[in-house]
Formats: C-alpha cells, structure tokens, sequence
C-alpha cells in the first residue's frame, strides 16, 4: 500500500489538471448513460402501435397513472417478501419519473416529431460526451507526461548523486532501462489506474442505477457473478506482478548486452566474437520473450474468462425476463427491458478495464520497486550541514590515518599518511592493485575514507562544498572520458562564457591544436561517443586541455601516458609539464621515467606506504621500487645510468 501511495503521491502537483480531467469524465460518464437510457423510450417511440386516437404526449399520462397506481396498492403486514418490494417501490417510482419527464422532454405533435426531437437529443448528447472525452483525455495526457519527466528526471538527478561504488555495482543497461522500460511501464499504470478509473467507475454506477431503476431483482441476480469474477481477477493480478518484474529484469539485461557490446566494439571485432555476442544477444532477448510471453498469457486470460462469466450472466437474465415478458407476467415493458439488456452489456467494457486495473497496477508496482530501489538508494558521499566553500588552496593537503575499504573486511587502503605541500610533484608508484588510483579518488571525495581522514589547508574535505572541492581540482586520467560533441566543447566542457581564444590557447599549450586545425570543421568537429574518432592520444591531449582551460590549483594525473605511443607519450608528457608548471600535483605513475624529477616518490603496496623519497634515494634502497625500476627497464640505458650510480656511491 506504501508503494502505491507513493507512486500516486507523484500526481499531487498536477491536482488542477486532475480535477478538470475528472469532472469531464463525470460528464462523459454521464451523457453516455443518458445516450443508453433513451434507448427503452426511442424503442417505443418507432414501435408503439401506430391509431388514429394515439398521441405522443398520451405516454406522460399514462406512466404518471402506472406510477400513481403503485403508490395506492396495499401490502399486507405478514408478508415480509411483499413489504420489502413495497419499500424498494421507489425505485420503480423514480424509474416511471424518469421516463415521463423525458417523454415530455422529446414530445411532439406526431411520432414523426418526437423522432426529430428524439434524434436532435441523442446529436447533442453525443457530442457533449465526446467533447468532455477530449477535454479528460487532452488534461490526462498532460499529466501522464509530467509523470514520465518526473520519474526520469529524479532517476537522472539521483544517478548524478550517487557515489562511484554504486555504478561499480551496477550494470549500464541496467539502470538505462531504470529510466526508459520501467518509467513507460509505470506510466501505463497511471493511465489505466488513474485515467480509466475516473471514467469506468463513473460510468459503472450510473448503468447501475438505471438497471436498480429498471429492475432490482434482475439486477441482483447479475451481481451474483461478480464475486467470481473478481476473485480470478485478484489471483491473476499477484501472478502478474511476479512475472512483470521478471519481464522488466529480462528487458533491462537485453539493453545490458546491448550497451556493452557496442561500447567494446572494438575488442569484439578484434577477438572476431561478433558471432558470440549475436548468440548472447540472441539469448538475452530469448529470455526476454519467454517471460514476456507467460505475462502476456496471464493478462490475456483475465479479460476472456472475466468477459465469458459476465456475458453467462447476462444470457440467463435475457431468457430469465425475456420468457416472462413473453407469458406477459414481466414486471418490465418492451422498451424497459431493452434499456436494461444495452446497459448490462454496456457494462463489460468499463468492468473489463476496472478489473484490468487491478493487474494493470500489479505490471506497475513491479516497476515502481525497481524506481524506487534507486531514488531510496542510500547516498553514501553528502555533503555536511556546515560545509563550507574553499576557493584556493593555499599550503597543505594531508592524508591523515586513512583507511578504506570497498568491502567490510576487506581493506584496500590501510592507516595512510602523508603530507603533500603546495607547488610539490607527488608521485604515487605500485604494483597493479596497489590502492593508487582509491588513495588519490579520495580527494575529490569520489568515495569516503573508512577512518582517518583528508584535509587542505587543515579543512577536511568533508567540510567543504563539493564543487568548491572539485573545483580545486583537474584531474586525467588513462582511459579519457570525451562526450559525443565538439572538440570546443569537450574542452570547454563544464565552464560557461568561454572565449573561443581560450579554448584556442588551451589546446596549443596541451599540443593538441594543430592535429584540431586539420580537421574540415576545425573545433567544430565531432569526436563521436567517447572520443571514437580520435586516436589515444589525441584523447589525452584534448583532456590535457580542458585540465589546463580549468586552470586547477591541485592536479591529479592518473598513469594518464601508460596506453599511449612513443610519439603521442612524448607530445602528453611536453603537454603535461606545462599543466604542471606551478601547481600542486599528484601522479599516478605506471611509466616510472615519467616521474624521475619528482619532489617526492611514495611507495604503495597492499594498501600500505612502505617507502618515500627521491628517485635516487629510492633506488639506492633496493627496496620495492628498485625492483620494479629494474623489471620495467630491464636492459635498457636507465639501467646503465643505475648501475653507474651505485658504482659512483
């Protein structure tokens, strides 16, 4: 019951809509029941025995003597069955009412003239029923697709939220189809349960009434089926839900194959798998059909099983009464009981869609657990009450005892501590695995560290607004993240009002604008998703360049040279010491020369510091760096140079 409140709870904004949505279903409702009721006088109208003594208007005469008569006839006080048809009498009253006011209504001089009347009614009534449908459809849609935006705007806006460890978790397609299937689905639900319900309810009780006005005692015995009816119904609808949430997982695992593999394009091509993705994707929208196919087989079954029990319903009522106005003891005339037959069978539909409600909400709910898994996903990295905004960075930045874990138990980065002062170059080395690319993310709070904690200038950074925070930094990384847009605004990307001078500066000083200048359409080039059309490190130096367009007081170079040539290593590593040149920066080293003139070189293994110093002194040590130094430079000039050294010592 929560869920549901909660997922109708998103239609409160658009109450005004609702309501006028509303009152036109009311109407609509309404002139269709009158549309069915004038069906038992139009009936007598064309087929009343034609005479020479018979005038329309002699009808309203003759029900108000019918309706006076049942008010004089006596019940006996014994007969407990007679005094109960006498109290309901009034529904009979009403009917004959009814009828006479409506004949009055439409009476002409002649039958000719009561049938114009009649047809000049039905004209009217019928069009101010299809013009109230417009106004609830036209009103309805509007808040269905406030829905829709709503729904997808709060998933988007929460995935923007949620820290780096819950999208480690989760696959892409996965939460895509969060955002596209399950918010579509969720939506029909609103449209049936919100949208039809108005309608069909409003419509149910009024062809209600006029078969209780007509008839009671048939009435009664068509109820009599709807117990069944509704119980199937139920049964169907919590089987549904169970294989509607199953459909929505298979859905969002086709779109998981799907984004994955045309992301990894080209290592699928390069491992010539095309045929093994097809088979996997082949599988995955298999999977997809088969439960799809058992959903489609329960809903589909609701409507023919509930349709078969009211039409049996409805043909033991027809030869019921029919069979007793023929022996003429029928309580009901011609007209009456054709009334009550085309508002019983106008019945089925709007039953049909309240009872696909029910199964409509169950598909929906499914849905709605899967939105608000994510909306209710904790936000693991918030930002402090009492956070403040840090505009520079002036001395510090410290690791302070930090530890970290992805994991409870299973710890990646162990009591850390060291101390990077302003304008240092700080590099980072270590095996694969190491903790290097974890320690340095919690800087810019990509994640929260477990116990210690990380300051600048004695603020941790905890305290401090997270775009105050990220706006300290720059940080590239090996693998380059570039949007499908320009090359102008990949590098812009995140700044406003930027001269398209800038821009230019920025990427002559990354060594990227005379590859840009070759391009037809210059910075006005698309790089394709992802950067596709560039090579490596043509990447590198685009980011390169919207790191030094930034102009960050703390850098953070993440292996940003390890996947790239000889040629482009050099042109990143020229880029790179003029993004340097005066800033605080720490270096995630794979390439060790890259690092040899750092101030400081920290050791990490296991998640532990185990040494520090210089490129030198480091060497000296023998210790882990020293040992990786010579595996990764094996026979090489370096090693040489080494060797002289410790000769030279």
């Amino acid at each position: 019951m929560n869920l549901i409140r909660r997922t109708f709870g998103c239609l409160k904004p658009y109450w005004r809509h609702i309501v006028v949505s509303s009152l036109s279903a009311a109407f609509h409702a309404l002139a269709a029941g009158l549309l069915v009721w004038m069906a038992g006088p139009l009936l007598m109208t064309l087929f009343q025995p034609a005479g020479p003594n018979v005038n329309p208007s002699d009808q309203v005469m003759e029900i108000r003597q019918v309706q006076d008569g049942d008010q004089e006839q006596a019940v006996p006080e014994d007969d407990v069955a007679a005094k109960l048809e006498s109290e309901l009498d009034f529904l009979a009253r009403t009917k004959n009412q009814l009828k006479a006011e409506l004949n009055e209504f439409v009476a002409g001089d002649t039958r000719t003239d009561t049938l114009v009347n009649f047809c000049g009614l039905i004209f009217i009534i019928a069009v101010a029923a299809n013009l109230f449908l417009y106004f609830q459809g036209f009103f309805m849609a509007f808040v269905q697709q406030s829905v829709i935006r709503d729904f997808r705007n709060r998933l988007f806006g929460k995935y923007q939220k949620l820290s780096l460890s819950f999208f480690h978790r989760q696959r892409t397609g996965q939460l895509i189809s969060r955002v596209t299937n399950d918010v579509i689905v969720l939506n029909e639900t609103v449209d049936l349960g919100f949208n039809r319900l108005v309608i069909d309810t409003l419509t149910v009780l009024l062809l209600t009434l006029f078969l209780l006005l007509l008839s009671w005692k048939l009435t009664l015995l068509a109820a009599l089926v709807l117990p069944l009816v509704f119980g199937f119904i139920y049964l169907m609808g919590r089987k549904l839900r169970k294989y509607s949430a199953r459909s929505q997982e298979k859905m969002a695992d086709v779109n998981s194959v799907l984004e994955e593999t045309v992301s990894n394009i080209r290592i699928v091509k390069a491992y010539a798998m095309e045929n093994f993705e097809i088979k996997k994707f082949f599988q995955a929208t298999k999977e997809f059909f088969r439960s799809l196919l058992r959903m489609t087989r329960i809903r589909h079954l609701a409507s023919p099983v509930s349709e078969i029990l009211i039409v049996a319903a409805g043909i033991v009522i027809l030869l019921y009464a029919g069979t007793r106005i023929i022996e003429g003891g029928g309580e009901m005339d011609a007209g009456d009981f054709m009334t009550f037959i085309i508002a019983m069978f106008s019945l089925i539909k709007p039953v049909k869609n309240l009872l696909k409600i029910h199964i409509k909400v169950q598909e929906g709910m499914a849905a709605a657990e899967r939105i608000f898994q994510i909306i209710d996903a904790p936000i693991l990295v918030k930002e402090s009450a009492r956070a403040v905004s840090k505009d520079s960075f002036d001395s510090t930045t410290k690791f302070e005892n930090v530890s970290f874990a992805y994991t409870e138990g299973q710890p990646v980065i162990s009591n850390v501590s060291f101390e990077v002062k302003k304008g240092e170059v700080v590099a980072l080395v270590g095996p694969s695995g190491a903790g290097k690319s974890t320690l340095f993310d919690l800087l810019p709070r990509f994640y929260d560290p477990r116990e210690g904690r990380v300051t600048i200038d004695g603020i941790d950074v905890r305290d401090i607004r997270l775009t105050s925070l990220r706006g300290l930094l720059g940080i590239v990384t090996q693998e380059t993240y570039l949007f499908h847009d320009t090359v102008k605004n990949n590098i812009a990307y995140g700044l406003e009002n930027v001269m398209m001078e800038q821009v230019i500066s920025a990427a002559k000083a990354a060594n990227a604008h005379d590859f840009i200048d070759e391009f037809e359409k210059k910075y006005d080039t698309v790089v394709g998703a992802r950067g596709v059309r560039l090579s490596g490190g043509q990447r590198q130096r685009i980011a390169i360049a919207r790191a030094l367009l930034k102009n960050p007081q703390i850098l953070i170079f993440d292996e940003a040279t390890s996947a790239l040539d000889t040629e482009s290593e050099l042109l990143v590593q020229e880029a790179i010491d003029r993004l340097m040149k005066d800033r605080t920066t720490l270096v995630i080293a794979h390439r060790l020369s890259t690092i040899v003139n750092a101030d400081r070189i920290l050791v990490i293994d296991r998640g532990r510091i185990i040494e520090q110093g210089k490129h030198e002194d480091l060497l000296k040590s023998n210790g882990l760096y020293h040992k990786l130094y010579m595996m990764q430079f094996k026979n090489g000039p370096e090693v040489e140079n080494h060797m002289q050294i410790v000769s030279a010592e």
